[in-house]
């Protein structure tokens, strides 16, 4: 395929180095990865109404960009990367199950001459397979040696590895926004407040990337930034008081597209800064939805100013109803006999309750699948995500599992939380694979839906119902033996 000449440039391509005048303005492609499969795409709720979310690492990485270079911003979950565009430069991210189609998007633009650089959870945790695919690897957090990394790219010296540093989140800018192209995504706007987790559960990979240290951005930053992303509250026309009066007084938010989405974490890390950002929240009169730790459900103070912050859902990582699970998963804040009640604490003040839950711990049996969808639709959860536990590189649930011989694939399509990569120790794979599936297919079935939406204490069922029906059209495809067969082992 030829490349295309940029505007702004008469000359050829020149991939072996950039420190020629010749290059004014760089093309610069900011590239999220998908799995490569459409219809995968369209699983665990990655494009389920109001429930999208852009590549804000990009935005930001675009935000700390000078001019000189023409950044495009590509989700390849909704649009194709565009080859063939004379691109010179390429950051490409995903997780581990979008590695390999990443890897294919690196190639295909390294064969046109592109430079790229690779960046993410699994470039972080294996380096030199992404090296085998890029020019550079960037491994930790980015934002913090980004200038370098582009004063290497135009003198033509780029190194294979740079090492991110812990960023210092309150001094940096806003993100680019006005590269999001807003109809892929929900009609609200999403934010980052802090980075970094002290948890460590051996499954996940998030403390390894960013972190046990809580890093915070000031709150009168955040709240500088939602107004100008949200202005005042415009003032309500009759039509909307009636709404607001007859249906639900979140009607008229919904309308106005006043919703935010935190995607922290966890955003109850530090309990006073955490106060004075959902201060900041209460007064720029929005309407939110993030994540938190267990430990959340336990403050009754907190809760409250949750509820007056305009906080429409919580997602809580719950893992496993056996406590000797999370124990073993040193998940420890979490206390199983404590879920119900914690759940009924948020209902009470009318805050949407989103469950995370794996199955696969070796202290499962095949009676977990209907145990965990009957918890769910018992207690009323406005969403559940069923996921498999999956071995991710550089965790300690992979030295683990590695060091006992469990793991039985390493392709790394598979390891998307809805895949069996390894042999549980009371089931065998395929029971696992059919059983997640069997509590997905309870849960989203129209009497789940019914039982947890639309039966008291019926919470914004307005936004829940449309979601569920998001999740059980899903659910469909999750099921498919041919989107995702079960394991043959």
């Amino acid at each position: 395929m030829k490349n295309r000449h940029h505007k702004n440039c008469g000359h050829q391509n020149k991939p072996a180095t950039f420190s020629d005048n010749h290059l004014d303005r760089p093309n610069l492609f900011l590239i999220s990865a998908s799995t490569g499969s459409k219809a995968r795409n369209k699983a665990f709720g990655i494009r389920l109404p109001l429930l999208g979310y852009p590549a804000i690492s990009l935005a930001m990485i675009a935000a700390l960009t000078p001019d000189r270079f023409n950044i495009r911003l590509v989700d390849e979950t909704n649009e194709p990367v565009p080859y063939g565009e004379n691109c010179h430069l390429a950051l490409i991210v995903g997780l581990t199950h979008h590695m390999p189609n990443a890897y294919l998007i690196a190639d295909r633009l390294r064969s046109e001459g592109t430079k790229v650089i690779l960046g993410g959870f699994h470039v972080t945790a294996l380096p030199d397979e992404a090296l085998e695919h890029a020019d550079s690897a960037i491994l930790g957090e980015a934002e913090a040696i980004w200038e370098e990394i582009l004063e290497d790219f135009s003198r033509g010296i780029l190194k294979q590895k740079y090492l991110g540093r812990e960023t210092d989140i309150a001094r940096l800018p806003v993100i680019r926004r006005d590269l999001f192209n807003k109809k892929f995504y929900h009609p609200g706007e999403i934010i980052e407040t802090t980075r970094g987790c002290a948890v460590g559960c051996l499954f996940c990979g998030v403390q390894n990337f960013f972190g046990r240290r809580f890093r915070a951005r000031p709150p009168e930053a955040i709240r500088k930034e939602l107004m100008a992303l949200f202005g005042q509250r415009p003032p309500q026309a009759g039509w909307k008081t009636w709404l607001a009066q007859h249906w639900h007084p979140d009607i008229p938010y919904f309308i106005e597209r006043r919703l935010l989405y935190v995607m922290d974490s966890n955003f109850i890390s530090d309990l006073n800064n955490a106060r004075a950002v959902l201060q900041v929240f209460k007064d720029c009169d929005i309407r939110w939805y993030g994540h938190a730790s267990f430990n959340l459900t336990r403050n009754d103070s907190m809760l409250d100013l949750m509820a007056e912050s305009g906080c429409i859902g919580i997602n809580i990582g719950f893992e496993s109803l056996s406590q000797e699970a999370i124990d073993s998963m040193h998940k420890f804040p979490n206390r199983t006999d404590e879920y119900a009640d914690s759940i009924r604490r948020l209902h009470e003040r009318e805050i949407g309750v989103m469950g995370t839950f794996i199955v696969g711990f070796d202290e499962d049996t095949p009676a977990v699948f209907d145990q965990l969808a009957e918890f769910v639709i018992q207690t009323q959860l406005e969403t559940a995500f069923i996921l498999t536990l999956t071995p991710l590189p550089d965790t300690p649930l992979h030295a683990q599992m590695d060091s006992q011989g469990r793991i039985f694939s390493r392709n790394w399509n598979d390891y998307d939380h809805g895949s069996v990569t390894f042999f549980p120790k009371n089931m065998t794979p395929a029971e696992l694979h059919r059983g997640m599936r069997s509590a997905w297919r309870k849960i989203y079935s129209w009497r789940g839906i019914w039982q947890r939406i639309m039966t008291r204490p019926r919470i914004r069922s307005f936004f829940y119902l449309p979601v569920n029906i998001g999740f059980r059209r899903c659910t469909s495809l999750l099921c498919s033996e041919k989107l995702w067969p079960p394991p043959k082992i």
